[in-house]
């Protein structure tokens, strides 16, 4: 696939899925981005190490996390006037990117880095502490609505979650530069969603603890980027026994229900995704990823003989 759009087709997102492939356990981990008609035949292929899930403006256009992969490391890394002292030390490493791409799959605005958003701000220093081949890790990219308020946040910022960093950024809509970072009590975070007013909602892979402290839990957590308040939404004291230990070290995320009243969070780790009103946490709906195994071949009979939970990525609400 040479990632050239067909001639003639229909200029739409809403008709056809948008595909992010990951290449697990490698380097770089970008598989490319694809269109795929109802039928499962793709329509056109981008070899250009897209990731993670995209997302889908009003404007039709789609903003897809990215990188360019650099071996071995180069100026891009030497400190300019002002800059402080990056020793980044790397045989290959990604710097992550959003890319802004149209229906036809061509890349409509050019690309934002998010590497050089961070090296250009107050906070270039976090990138010393960090995974020197992945500085980042960009999953996910977002755009404030248009209630966005408080803490310099604007309407049509965009917000991107870097999970090595343990932070989401606000980048400026107008020429991209880092306006806000947000750190907290969350840790290596997936989907960070703009709520409402400087409200973001996000699943903490790693921050979180049991009611009593005894396990770790991932969870859906609320983050007010003015105040720094930080809200459990799910799970809570209220949550069923069942439901309370769930956790997913990595992957994951979180998809907001049209209405913004509800919340689908899916815990990859666990093979489960839970809906959940987002006003007191209470469970709507709990999705099960298991599947009868028994004419697979291949695999062992102790597999064979009965069900299987298989990892779950994410499950969405449907337009």
């Amino acid at each position: 696939a040479e990632g050239h759009p067909p001639t003639v087709m229909d200029m739409s997102f809403a008709t056809q899925a948008l595909v992010a492939f990951n290449s697990d356990a490698t380097h770089p981990h970008g598989g490319g981005l694809a269109r795929i008609d109802r039928s499962g035949k793709p329509v056109w292929y981008r070899p250009d190490y897209s990731h993670h899930r995209p997302h889908l403006t009003g404007g039709e256009v789609a903003l897809v996390p990215g990188l360019r992969s650099r071996r071995p490391v180069e100026t891009g890394l030497v400190p300019g006037r002002n800059r402080p002292e990056l020793n980044m030390y790397c045989q290959q490493w990604s710097q992550d990117l959003v890319n802004a791409i149209d229906p036809g799959g061509e890349r409509r605005l050019k690309e934002v880095s998010v590497f050089d958003a961070v090296l250009d701000s107050p906070y270039a220093t976090l990138l010393l502490h960090t995974d020197t081949c992945n500085p980042t890790h960009v999953n996910s990219v977002h755009v404030l609505g248009e209630d966005a308020a408080g803490a310099g946040l604007e309407p049509g910022d965009l917000v991107v979650s870097m999970r090595n960093l343990n932070a989401f950024a606000v980048l400026d809509r107008s020429n991209h530069r880092l306006k806000r970072l947000v750190r907290g009590g969350f840790m290596a975070q997936h989907s960070v969603l703009h709520f409402e007013g400087s409200r973001f909602l996000l699943l903490d892979n790693q921050g979180g603890r049991s009611a009593d402290g005894a396990l770790a839990v991932s969870r859906l957590l609320m983050v007010d980027a003015a105040s720094g308040e930080e809200t459990t939404i799910f799970p809570n004291r209220r949550t069923p026994d069942h439901l309370r230990d769930l956790y997913t070290s990595l992957n994951g995320g979180v998809a907001l229900s049209p209405d913004r009243r509800r919340a689908m969070v899916t815990f990859t780790g666990r093979g489960k995704a839970v809906e959940v009103r987002i006003s007191d946490g209470a469970v709507l709906t709990v999705f099960d990823s298991i599947h009868d195994a028994s004419q697979l071949e291949g695999l062992p009979e102790e597999r064979t003989a009965r069900s299987v939970r298989w990892q779950l990525w994410e499950v969405r609400y449907g337009g």
